[in-house]
Protein backbone atom coordinates (compact mmCIF):
# COMPACT_ATOMS: atom_id res chain seq x y z
CA UNK A 1 0.00 0.00 0.00
CA UNK A 2 1.31 3.27 -1.29
CA UNK A 3 2.14 5.99 1.59
CA UNK A 4 1.86 9.86 0.84
CA UNK A 5 3.22 12.68 2.13
CA UNK A 6 3.27 16.38 1.28
CA UNK A 7 6.36 18.62 1.71
CA UNK A 8 7.49 21.93 0.31
CA UNK A 9 11.39 21.83 -0.83
CA UNK A 10 13.01 25.63 -0.71
CA UNK A 11 16.39 25.99 -1.91
CA UNK A 12 18.81 26.37 0.80
CA UNK A 13 22.43 27.42 -0.90
CA UNK A 14 24.35 27.68 2.05
CA UNK A 15 23.37 23.77 2.42
CA UNK A 16 25.40 23.58 -0.76
CA UNK A 17 28.54 21.58 -0.43
CA UNK A 18 30.79 18.74 -1.55
CA UNK A 19 31.74 15.50 -0.40
CA UNK A 20 34.89 13.71 -2.51
CA UNK A 21 33.74 13.12 -6.03
CA UNK A 22 29.80 13.99 -5.27
CA UNK A 23 28.11 17.41 -5.04
CA UNK A 24 25.31 18.07 -2.85
CA UNK A 25 22.36 20.88 -3.36
CA UNK A 26 20.83 22.48 -0.08
CA UNK A 27 17.15 22.53 -0.06
CA UNK A 28 15.18 22.88 3.87
CA UNK A 29 12.28 20.43 3.51
CA UNK A 30 9.31 22.00 5.43
CA UNK A 31 5.61 21.17 5.60
CA UNK A 32 3.15 22.93 3.23
CA UNK A 33 2.52 25.16 6.15
CA UNK A 34 6.23 26.26 5.86
CA UNK A 35 7.57 24.61 9.30
CA UNK A 36 10.98 22.39 8.70
CA UNK A 37 10.23 18.82 9.21
CA UNK A 38 13.39 19.09 10.82
CA UNK A 39 15.62 16.12 9.30
CA UNK A 40 19.21 15.68 10.13
CA UNK A 41 20.19 15.67 6.46
CA UNK A 42 19.60 19.07 3.87
CA UNK A 43 20.88 18.45 0.68
CA UNK A 44 20.69 16.09 -1.87
CA UNK A 45 22.77 14.66 -4.66
CA UNK A 46 22.11 14.42 -8.47
CA UNK A 47 19.89 11.47 -8.04
CA UNK A 48 17.70 13.42 -5.22
CA UNK A 49 17.64 16.35 -7.06
CA UNK A 50 16.44 14.80 -10.27
CA UNK A 51 13.85 12.08 -8.10
CA UNK A 52 12.53 15.23 -6.69
CA UNK A 53 11.96 17.55 -9.58
CA UNK A 54 14.49 20.29 -8.15
CA UNK A 55 17.56 22.05 -9.57
CA UNK A 56 17.36 22.85 -12.97
CA UNK A 57 13.63 22.27 -12.69
CA UNK A 58 12.59 24.76 -10.54
CA UNK A 59 12.21 27.24 -13.69
CA UNK A 60 13.52 30.14 -11.24
CA UNK A 61 11.87 29.47 -8.70
CA UNK A 62 12.93 29.03 -4.77
CA UNK A 63 10.74 26.33 -3.72
CA UNK A 64 8.41 23.43 -4.97
CA UNK A 65 5.55 21.55 -3.35
CA UNK A 66 5.90 17.96 -4.15
CA UNK A 67 4.06 14.79 -3.14
CA UNK A 68 6.60 11.87 -2.20
CA UNK A 69 5.15 8.72 -2.28
CA UNK A 70 6.62 5.40 -0.68
CA UNK A 71 5.84 2.28 -2.17
CA UNK A 72 7.08 -1.25 0.02
CA UNK A 73 7.92 -4.19 -1.51
CA UNK A 74 8.12 -7.21 -0.77
CA UNK A 75 11.52 -7.49 -2.60
CA UNK A 76 14.03 -6.24 -4.67
CA UNK A 77 13.02 -8.13 -7.85
CA UNK A 78 9.71 -6.64 -7.52
CA UNK A 79 8.73 -5.01 -10.48
CA UNK A 80 9.09 -1.31 -10.44
CA UNK A 81 6.21 0.82 -10.24
CA UNK A 82 5.20 3.32 -12.96
CA UNK A 83 4.08 6.43 -12.43
CA UNK A 84 3.28 8.17 -15.58
CA UNK A 85 5.33 11.23 -16.46
CA UNK A 86 6.89 10.88 -13.02
CA UNK A 87 10.45 9.54 -12.14
CA UNK A 88 10.38 6.46 -9.24
CA UNK A 89 13.62 4.90 -8.10
CA UNK A 90 14.00 2.02 -6.26
CA UNK A 91 15.84 1.76 -2.94
CA UNK A 92 16.16 0.21 0.58
CA UNK A 93 16.33 1.34 3.84
CA UNK A 94 18.38 -0.44 6.37
CA UNK A 95 18.03 -0.64 10.10
CA UNK A 96 20.70 -0.65 12.76
CA UNK A 97 19.37 -0.07 16.14
CA UNK A 98 17.19 2.95 16.08
CA UNK A 99 18.51 4.55 12.81
CA UNK A 100 17.45 3.36 9.43
CA UNK A 101 19.72 4.84 6.27
CA UNK A 102 18.26 4.81 2.54
CA UNK A 103 20.52 2.74 -0.14
CA UNK A 104 20.52 3.34 -3.46
CA UNK A 105 19.55 -0.62 -5.34
CA UNK A 106 23.06 -1.42 -5.85
CA UNK A 107 23.52 -0.92 -1.75
CA UNK A 108 25.48 2.36 -2.30
CA UNK A 109 23.95 4.12 0.87
CA UNK A 110 22.69 7.70 0.85
CA UNK A 111 23.21 10.48 2.98
CA UNK A 112 19.80 10.07 3.94
CA UNK A 113 19.61 8.29 7.86
CA UNK A 114 16.56 8.74 10.16
CA UNK A 115 16.30 7.99 13.72
CA UNK A 116 13.10 6.69 15.68
CA UNK A 117 12.90 9.10 18.09
CA UNK A 118 14.70 11.96 16.59
CA UNK A 119 13.34 12.41 13.31
CA UNK A 120 9.05 13.17 12.83
CA UNK A 121 7.14 10.37 13.95
CA UNK A 122 5.12 10.99 10.27
CA UNK A 123 8.41 10.76 8.26
CA UNK A 124 8.71 8.03 10.34
CA UNK A 125 5.75 6.06 9.54
CA UNK A 126 6.20 6.91 5.58
CA UNK A 127 9.28 5.33 5.53
CA UNK A 128 8.16 2.64 7.66
CA UNK A 129 11.43 2.19 9.50
CA UNK A 130 9.23 1.10 12.78
CA UNK A 131 8.12 -1.86 10.90
CA UNK A 132 11.95 -3.26 9.59
CA UNK A 133 13.69 -5.53 12.26
CA UNK A 134 17.05 -4.29 13.60
CA UNK A 135 19.49 -5.75 11.02
CA UNK A 136 16.96 -6.05 7.87
CA UNK A 137 16.17 -3.81 5.10
CA UNK A 138 12.80 -2.68 3.45
CA UNK A 139 12.59 -2.39 -0.18
CA UNK A 140 10.69 -0.03 -1.43
CA UNK A 141 10.17 2.01 -4.54
CA UNK A 142 9.68 6.28 -3.93
CA UNK A 143 8.24 8.53 -6.33
CA UNK A 144 7.49 12.11 -6.19
CA UNK A 145 4.93 13.96 -8.00
CA UNK A 146 4.91 17.71 -8.48
CA UNK A 147 2.11 19.94 -6.96
CA UNK A 148 2.93 22.91 -8.74
CA UNK A 149 1.21 24.62 -11.64
CA UNK A 150 3.96 24.37 -14.25
CA UNK A 151 5.69 27.51 -14.84
CA UNK A 152 5.53 28.20 -18.99
CA UNK A 153 7.86 31.05 -20.09
CA UNK A 154 6.27 33.05 -22.95
CA UNK A 155 6.95 31.73 -26.46
CA UNK A 156 8.09 35.13 -28.73
CA UNK A 157 6.08 35.33 -31.50
CA UNK A 158 7.18 34.86 -34.93
CA UNK A 159 5.80 36.24 -37.74
CA UNK A 160 6.57 34.82 -41.50
CA UNK A 161 7.20 38.09 -43.85
CA UNK A 162 6.25 36.85 -47.24
CA UNK A 163 8.05 38.89 -50.10
CA UNK A 164 5.53 40.67 -52.23
CA UNK A 165 6.61 39.34 -55.97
Amino acid sequence: MARVLTVLFRRDPSADREDGPCRFEGYLTCWPDGRPVGLAFGAFCKHGVRLFGLGKHLAGRTEKMIKLICLPLSGRDDDLHRIPGHRVRRFYIQRHGDRGRLHFMDGTPTIAEFQLGRDDPRVLQWLGLADVADGGRQWLDLAAVDLDPPTFAPRPRTLALEAAG
